[in-house]
Formats: C-alpha cells, structure tokens, sequence
C-alpha cells in the first residue's frame, strides 16, 4: 500500500542522490537526520531503489534499536524482523545452548542474504564478531526439492551429521521424526516446520505445518535445511557481515560516533578474544568499501574521504496540549502554502481530528495514500515526532508533537514452545490406574484375534501374575499415576478387594476435605462481599499514567479482575504471569480501585525485600494521586511500627505492604477490601487458610509466576477463578541456558564475561556451610572479584545489606542459597551460575533464572551439577524440563510439569497425602471434582454410560501404519472422545499427519464416527447378530418420534418397535441390501432432533 510520507520523502532531491550513489555501490555520509525522519528518509530510498533487497540497521544497542523497531513496523506492516544476536565468547559447546537465539540468528542471516526481503538490526557487538564464512554454512546445507530422488536412509543420516535430534513428535526447533513414509523436520532456518512425503524413493509433496496443531498449512516446492552444528575443527571464523548481504540489501550505520565509541569499548573488554574480532580500523575499512549509508544528526570526523550529503531536514517544536497555538501555527502554514500532515495513533482518532478542526474555520481531510495539498492531511501511524524537510512545501506533526509523549506501542513477538499433554502421554512400563481394577503396569498395545476379527487390546499387568486386556475404545478407563516422588506404587490384585478398600478410604478423606473446601468456598459466596462501584475518571487518569501500552492478556487480567471485585462476592482469582510479566500493574490497578472506593488495601510478600521492592514500585506509581501507601516488616523501628498501626486504625492509611507480619493479632484494619497475596507460592496452606478465616468478606487476588499445583490444581478444579499473562513485554530475549557438569573454566569464562559487560552474576548453592568455600574458590578463578555472602541464617540487617549492596552495583557477585529465589528486580544481574543444580525443586530452578534477562540484555543461567555424580531420575527430567523451556512464558507450562514430576507430593497437606499415593493424582482430582459437584448440587451427578457397539469388524490400527505406541494411545484417546461434528476433522488430521489410512483404520474411524453419534442420540447400544440389528435407546433419547415411525412404516415387515423405560428397535436384516454399518450410518443422522 502507498503510504503518503514515502511517497513525498521520495520525492526530496537528497533522497534521489542518496539512493543513486546506493546503486553504485557507493558509501556515503548523511547528517541533519535525527529521531523519525531517519526511519522515512530510508523507506522513501528503499522505493526509488525499487523495494527489492531487505534493510540492515547497525546501531550501537538494543535502545536504538527498540525506536526503529516500532516505526519500521509502521512503514513495513508486512515485512518480518530479525535481529543479529551475538554469539557468547568464547564459542563453547556446552551440553545445550538456545535454539531459539540460534534460529534467530539463521533468519537474519537468511533476510541479510536477500532470501526473504525483511529488515535486520545488528548491534555494534553482533557486528565486530568474526562469522562463519558463507560457504561454511552452504556447503553443509541439504536442499530438498519436489520431485527429486533420495533415498529416505541418506537423508536421515543427513540430519544427523547437521545436529538435528530425533524425536518421537517434531515439538520445538531442531527435531525430526519419522512415520512410514512422512518425514517431519523443524529446520533451524525456517519460521515453521516442515512435512516431507516420499513416494518410493520420490519426494512426493512438501508442505509446513503448525508446530501446535501439527496440521499441514501450505504447500512448498523445496526445503533447505541448515546445519545446527559446525564442526569447529573444519569452520573458518573470519567473515563479516557484508559477506552475507545480497548487493540490493541497503545497510546503514546509525549515529558512527556512537557505535564506534562502543566498539572501543568493547574492544577493551574483550581483550583476551581479539582473534575472533574485527578491530574498529577495519570495520571503518568495510564501511568505506561497501556501499554503506552512515546516518547522523551532527557531522563527525569518521570517514571524511567519503562523499556527504547534509539532509535540510529539522524537527518540529513541541505544543505540549497548547491547542491554540496549534491552530494559530496550522492556519499560518496554510498561508504560506505549506501543507501540513497531522499523524495520530488510530484512524478513528484521525477522522475525529479532521472532523473537529471545521470548529476552528479550518479544513482537514483524512488522507492516507496521498497528499492533498491546501487543506490540512489528518492520517495515522506509528511515529514518535514531526519533520519538515526544509525545500518541500509540507511538513508532519505526530500525536506525541501535539500531546506530549503517548504510550510506548508494544511489539508481540510470537511466542513457541512444547505443547504439555496432561496426565496423557502414557509409556510402556508406566504405572496406570483402571478406574475398577485399580493399580496396574501398562505393557503395551497387542492385537488379539476374537472371533476371526483383528482388535487392538491394551495390555495390563497386575499383582500375582494377573493381566488385563482392555478394548481400546475404553482407554478413557486408564489414568498415568501420578503419586508421590520417588515411591513405587504397590500393583493391585485383580478381583481383590484391597482396591476398592483405598478408594473408599480415599473417597472419605476427599469428602472431608471438599466439605472444608466448599464451606470456605460457599462461605465466601454467601459472605456479603463488597461490590466496587464501576471505574470512575480518576481510575482512567491513573490507568493513562502507565508508560507502556499494556500487552492483550494484561488488559484480559485487568478486566475479569474488575468484573469481580464489581460483584457482590467476594472475589478469589489467581493471577499466573511469568517473572517479570507485568502482574505488578495489574495489580496496582486492582488496589487503586479499591482505594478510590474508600477501601483500604493489604499486600501480602513473602521476604522483606520484596516488600520493600514493592513498597516503592506502590508509592512510585501512586504519587500524584495522594494515596498514603506504608509498610510493615521487621526493619521498621518498633516506635515506627506503632505509627504506622495507630494511622492504619484511624484508617489513615489507604494501602499497608507488608510480610507475615500483617497476619500477627495487633494488625487492625478497620476497612479492609481487597488482599493482595505476592508469590503465593512461598506461603503455607496454613497460613493461606488463616488470611482467608481472618477477613472472610473481602475480595483476594493473589499472584504467582509458577503456582505451586495445589492452587494450580485448584483453580483447575474450579476452586477459584484464574488469569493468565502469557504475553511477554516488548524487547525481551530468552534467556541462554547452559546445563552441564561442573567445570572451573567454563565457571571462570561466565564470571569474567559478565564483569566485562559491567554487570553482576548470581552464584547460588544450597548448602550454607559450603558457601565460605565457595567464596575462596571464586577469588582463585578471578582474582580482584568483589563478593557478599547471603543466606536465611545470618541476622536481618546483615542480610539487607547484602541484598540492598549488590541492588546498588557495590559488590559483583551474590552467592547466597536460595534466598534469591524472589529477591530483588536487578537490571544490571545478567547471569546466574546454580551450583548443584540437581538438589533444587523445578519451581526453584524457573524461579530463580527468572531473576536475570530483566534488562535488553542477554542473560546466561549456567545450571551446574557434580562431575561424575549419576543423576536420580527425578533431577534429570527436572534439568531437562528447565532446558526444554527456555521460551519467554514458560511459567504455567512448568507448574504443569512440577505436577507431574514432584507428584502430587503434599498437594492438599500431609493428610491427604498418603491417599494420592494410594490412588494417582489424577483419579485423585476426578473423585474431588465429582464430590465438589455432589456437595454444590446435593444430587450425583452419574455420567452417561458410553453407548456399546457389537459390529463384527476389523477396526485398530496396524504397526504398518503408526508403529509408535504414544501416538496409537493418544489417536485411541481421540477416537473414542471424538464428537460426530468432529469427525472429517480427525480423518484430514490423520491423512495429513500420516498418509492415507488403511482400510483398518477407516473402519475404526466409521465406528468412532457412529459412537459420538449414538452418545448425541442417546442411544444406548446396537448389537448385531445373525442377520438381526437392535437398537436399544436409552431414557433420554434425542430422537424425533416421527422419524422412527416413518422407519417402521417403511420397513413393516421387517422391524418392530418395543417401547419401554429402554425402548428397543429390532431390524430383521436378511433382504437388506445395505450392510448394517452402512445401513446405521445413512439411517441414525435423520433420527436427530432438530
């Protein structure tokens, strides 16, 4: 689409000779250039050069990069955005590095090469690194085209020399898996993975698919794979960047002085890596050879040899909300000809805008592709400040020119990860619970033959010798147990009564925990709460003083937030963002609503730290808006305490931030509305029930980044509401994260990379007497390093001094235990070393990586085990779950896995604990959710029984077809839960993941069809036999009774209708022409009500 600024900037003579010297290839200098008109200046030379070849912008930082990033995105809606990142140094191969920042790389890359026109950022550190030559990474690249021959074992073993893992499902970046004929690979070069059909030794289609759904999205001609892993031994380091750029990619340097003052500092830094570095005097040399545009505001004295270009180009003035003298300037500009273009944020504020200036005897008219001279241009768009280029006849003045500054627009990154399957992913050995046979070891799936008809039975081992085959369409009878860690549950004995003695036991012990639950609950319900009155226009002004543009899930958390505390009940939400998410603000807005209402307000931390973090965030935020906002805990002087609870009982104070402290007797709110609960994960299920007996009216928010499962399960189990915040803020990168065994240098190489940069490392270990060590081990590897020690054992004040010491930047290291877990907000931490990574809970470990990476920086967490220590099974999947979810977001996907991992462990306190193990989790959660219902409702709610086919017909699936038995489990899952509306979905599903069915698997596919029919229907059961179909309706059959009469008009003969509590219909099928499965599926859809 045209866009009008483009257009005109184009139309600039030093646009036209900038982009002639760029078609020579000619470097040159253009100064006069500052804030917005840099990024329009070259879009409009992108145009005259024909918008071919993708933009490359090299800046000192990621700050300027965050400014161009957001009026790019406005002037190039469409085009996708890369950013360069830098490697770490030295190169190490650790056991794991990001993916994400790997494949990050390989698209800029991939955009610099002009193989997808986009636009690329590279900071000055990125840009000084030497690059593997180009043909380093060609030479090893598999290219795969339609039509071509390959045998499919060669391929295989390609991507294994390339680095990529095989894999049971293609999940995440650098996985591939095989199924018969379907070949499905996630190439670290490409945005979506990628499904490879072979016909014989043919590649027969291509196409990509979504990561999530695993459905097929469009068809593609070739695949190129790049390699994962270089073989150091063979790599040349020693390309720079223009190696890699295309001769159209237009490059520009922004502000040289800037980026060359930060080489030099980088220079220094990194001393000791020289040889994988380009020093300053040859990039200088690059800039000169390569046709680059270096960009300034002033002149400077770098390159003065090149040709230069000064830009008559110069801000416009600011009117800080003076509308008059707006007026007065547009109606002056008109007079002397010039057109002015007004750019707000939306295209309704735009119209408004036009519309209003007829108020003011002045024309205005909302333009968007061209200009229309002698009448003011209202559009709309994304750019911080106004121009004018001196010889043109028009000028911009943008919302923020008008306004002052507007919120910071966001940029949503699209956020990927492993899907969590939940209780499902079931493997052979696995222990599983029947819901009437009890605890058994699942064996596997086996075809039996009954009868002369082939089924799929699943094989389970019990106590004694005992086994069980259970028809696959009965798989929802099977859970995965879940019980507590480390314990081996005991088999049951089929047909014995131990079974149904530990669910009875279980079943009491549930009641009574439902029944303390749901009076809490009901309580609540019956309690009259508070209903805040609706927002009111202070509660706007407050929202607008927010910096940031909120991203969609704050708004979503905000709002169902609101919507409760407006009701009568008391509200009980629980908030999951991830560390650093933003729950804070939405927060701070729920307890403005309360204050504004006249409430006062309780904030509930975990450790003093963070009540003081949150104590300033509080009154920072609240400032201008007189709200008396204190704190309580235990650095508060006792004569200052007293103050502070004599204005809370004279209700003086609006908002009280405190720790456990608020819960001791002589804290009196005289009108508290609304509880605050930080980090609810650090607090007991006791001290949790005591908050909420303590003031049982008033509205409880409280807010987690990893719920611990008893509240995740909880608000799963509709014990309470939940939101959650999953889109990460503007500029975040994920964090680099290395797991492998202890190691001196690789220790060493993070301290010093670290303190280079100037920022501070994390060092955490459990164990308190170890941590001295520790200490004299550090100084050995870098001489000079200044640490503090912290830990829960030393007094208060010590430990706050520590903490507040290295919050200031006056120490480099914190070596503490786990204290840090949610301790202060340190931008300037950007690594974090865990030394016997292997003892900490998942919870633990996420939590504590979320402390680095807050800045725009790049953080490293280095989780650490003992060298040579053989891992328990538990800490394995633990290290690698942490590994897996390196993705922004990953907060709720972890908790989910803690569930599994850590079990059920203490989920609803010790006593309920022995039955979880006795029964698994999850029939555990399935009994608890039937009792809550049982309890709310007063009746039992008795599911409908499943409708029972007999048709004798070969329906499983062979291993010819899908020989690995998690996805037979889970398509048997699919199949027998399937909806008749969903069943074309599934087969596409199906045909697109595994090729086409054969006849076994169609069959089964007609039966489920015809099963969600029946469960629609009501119906009960069908059996056939000898020729004789009867079709048994249950009581509440969905059925139109004239249909069934106008069957039995149809067939007199042959059919008779019994009617009954079940009424039964008999067919008697001897002259039927059509066989009873196809008969069933024509017939049974026009029975259907409606």
């Amino acid at each position: 689409m045209e866009n009008l600024l483009i257009t005109q900037a184009a139309a600039v003579q030093e646009t036209q000779q900038a982009a002639a010297y760029k078609k020579k290839q000619q470097s040159c200098l253009l100064t006069g250039l500052a804030g917005s008109s840099k990024p329009v200046f070259f879009a409009a030379m992108d145009k005259l050069l024909g918008g071919k070849g993708s933009l490359c912008f090299i800046t000192a930082s990621r700050e300027e990069i965050r400014a161009y990033r957001r009026e790019l995105s406005y002037l190039y809606p469409d085009l996708p955005m890369q950013e360069l990142y830098p490697v770490s140094l030295p190169r190490v191969q650790a056991d794991t590095q990001s993916l994400e920042l790997q494949a990050g790389r390989a698209a800029a890359l991939r955009v610099l090469a002009g193989e997808e026109r986009g636009i690329v950022f590279i900071t000055a550190e990125a840009w000084q690194q030497k690059q593997l030559r180009p043909s380093g990474i060609t030479s090893k690249e598999l290219v795969l085209k339609l039509g071509e021959e390959h045998e499919q074992q060669s391929v295989l073993a390609r991507l294994i020399e390339l680095g990529y893992e095989r894999t049971e499902q293609v999940d995440a970046l650098g996985q591939f898996c095989l199924r018969g004929d379907i070949l499905d690979i996630y190439p670290i070069n490409s945005n979506a993975p990628v499904r490879i059909e072979w016909f014989d030794n043919e590649l027969d289609a291509m196409r990509s698919f979504d990561v999530n759904t695993q459905r097929s999205l469009q068809s593609l001609e070739s695949v190129k794979i790049a390699p994962l892993v270089v073989d150091e031994s063979l790599a040349a380091y020693d390309a720079d960047i223009f190696a890699y750029c295309a001769p159209e990619t237009l490059v520009v340097v922004d502000e040289p002085v800037n980026v060359f003052s930060m080489l030099e500092k980088l220079d220094k830094e990194n001393k000791e890596h020289a040889a994988e570095l380009f020093k300053k005097d040859e990039l200088l040399a690059q800039c000169a050879e390569q046709g680059v545009q270096l960009v300034s505001a002033l002149a400077h004295s770098y390159l003065r040899g090149l040709p230069s270009l000064n830009i008559p180009v110069r801000s416009v003035a600011p009117y800080n909300k003076n509308i008059n003298l707006l007026i007065e300037d547009l109606k002056n500009w008109l007079a002397d000809g010039i057109t002015p273009v007004v750019m707000l944020s939306g295209s309704i504020k735009a119209r408004g805008f036009a519309d209003n200036l007829r108020n003011y005897q002045l024309e205005g008219c909302f333009a968007v592709q061209q200009l229309k001279p002698g009448v003011i241009n209202v559009t709309y768009g994304d750019l911080d400040h106004g121009f004018r280029f001196w010889d043109t006849d028009w000028l911009l003045l943008t919302e923020n020119d008008i306004f002052g500054m507007q919120k910071r627009k966001r940029l949503h990154a699209k956020n990927q990860g492993q899907q969590l399957q939940y209780f499902s992913d079931i493997k052979a050995g696995d222990y599983v619970v029947h819901k009437v046979h009890g605890i058994g070891r699942y064996v596997g799936v086996e075809n039996v033959l009954v009868n002369g008809v082939h089924r799929d039975y699943l094989l389970l081992a019990y106590a004694g010798e005992d086994k069980l085959y259970v028809p696959v369409e009965q798989v929802n009878m099977l859970h995965k147990y879940v019980g507590s860690e480390g314990s081996v549950p005991r088999l049951s004995k089929m047909g014995g009564k131990d079974w149904q003695r530990t669910t009875a036991k279980a079943a009491k012990a549930i009641t009574e925990l439902a029944e303390e639950l749901l009076k809490l609950y009901a309580q609540r319900q019956i309690m009259p709460g508070h209903a805040f009155s609706p927002d009111t226009v202070m509660q706007q002004e407050f929202e607008e003083a927010f910096p940031y543009e909120e991203t969609p899930d704050q708004l979503k958390a905000i709002a169902e937030i609101k919507a409760d505390m407006e009701k009568p009940q008391p509200m009980e939400r629980l908030l999951c963002g991830d560390v650093g998410y933003g729950k804070t603000e939405v927060a701070i807005r729920a307890a403005f609503k309360a204050v504004v209402d006249g409430k006062q307000v309780a904030v509930l931390a975990p450790t003093t730290v963070l009540a003081q973090q949150h104590y300033l965030t509080f009154k920072e935020r609240m400032r201008n808006f007189g709200v008396n906002v204190e704190m309580l805990n235990r650095f508060c002087s006792a004569k200052e305490q007293r103050q502070t609870l004599e204005a809370l009982q004279e209700g003086k104070v609006d908002i009280l931030i405190g720790t456990h402290r608020l819960l001791q007797a002589d804290v009196q709110f005289p009108n508290l509305g609304l509880l605050i609960i930080d980090e609810e994960q650090r607090f007991g299920v006791a001290q949790k029930e005591k908050i909420k007996k303590w003031h049982l009216g008033i509205d409880v928010l409280s807010l987690s980044a990893t719920p611990i499962p008893r509240t995740l399960h909880m608000a799963l189990v509709n014990g309470r509401d939940m939101s959650v915040i999953e889109s990460p803020p503007e500029d975040r990168l994920p964090v680099e994260t290395y797991v492998s065994e202890y190691n001196d240098g690789m220790i060493k190489e993070a301290l010093e990379r670290e303190l280079r940069r100037g920022g501070r490392i994390y060092y955490i270990s459990n164990r308190v007497s170890g941590l001295e060590e520790i200490a004299i081990k550090l100084r050995k590897l870098v001489p000079g390093i200044n640490i503090k020690i912290a830990h829960g054992q030393m007094n208060e004040e010590m430990l706050e001094d520590a903490m507040i010491s290295f919050y200031e930047g006056n120490c480099d290291v914190l070596l503490c235990t786990t204290i840090v877990e949610n301790g202060l907000d340190v931008p300037l931490a950007n690594t974090i070393i865990i030394d016997g990574a292997e003892n900490f809970g998942l919870s633990q470990l996420y939590q504590m990586r979320g402390r680095v990476g807050r800045s725009s920086r790049l953080a490293y967490a280095y989780f650490v085990y003992k060298p040579n220590k053989a891992l328990s099974e538990i800490a394995e999947k633990r290290l690698q779950a942490i590994r897996d979810f390196t993705e922004l977001g990953a907060g709720f996907k972890i908790a989910m896995r803690d569930l599994e991992i850590r079990g059920a462990g203490n989920l609803l306190g010790p006593q309920q604990h022995g039955h979880i193990t006795g029964i698994g989790f999850a029939a555990y959660c399935e009994m608890l959710e039937q009792t809550i219902s049982r309890l709310k409702d007063g009746k039992e709610t008795v599911p409908e029984p499943e409708p029972v086919l007999e048709l004798t017909a070969d329906a499983y699936i062979p291993d010819g077809y899908i020989a690995d038995p998690r996805y037979k489990m889970e398509l048997y899952r699919r199949f027998s839960e399937m909806e008749y509306a969903q069943r074309d979905d599934l087969m596409d599903e199906l045909i697109d993941r595994f090729g086409n069915p054969p006849p076994e698997v169609e069959m089964l596919w007609r039966i489920a069809s015809l099963k969600g029919l029946c469960r629609a229907l009501g119906i009960r059961g069908i059996n056939v036999r000898q020729n004789i179909l009867r079709i048994t309706f249950g009581e509440k059959a969905q059925v139109k009774p004239e249909a069934v009469l106008a069957l039995l008009e149809q067939h007199k003969r042959t059919m008779t209708f019994k009617n009954g509590k079940e009424s039964q219909l008999t067919y008697r099928m001897a002259l039927e022409k059509l066989p009873p499965l196809e008969w069933l599926e024509k017939t049974l859809p026009s029975l259907a009500l409606g």
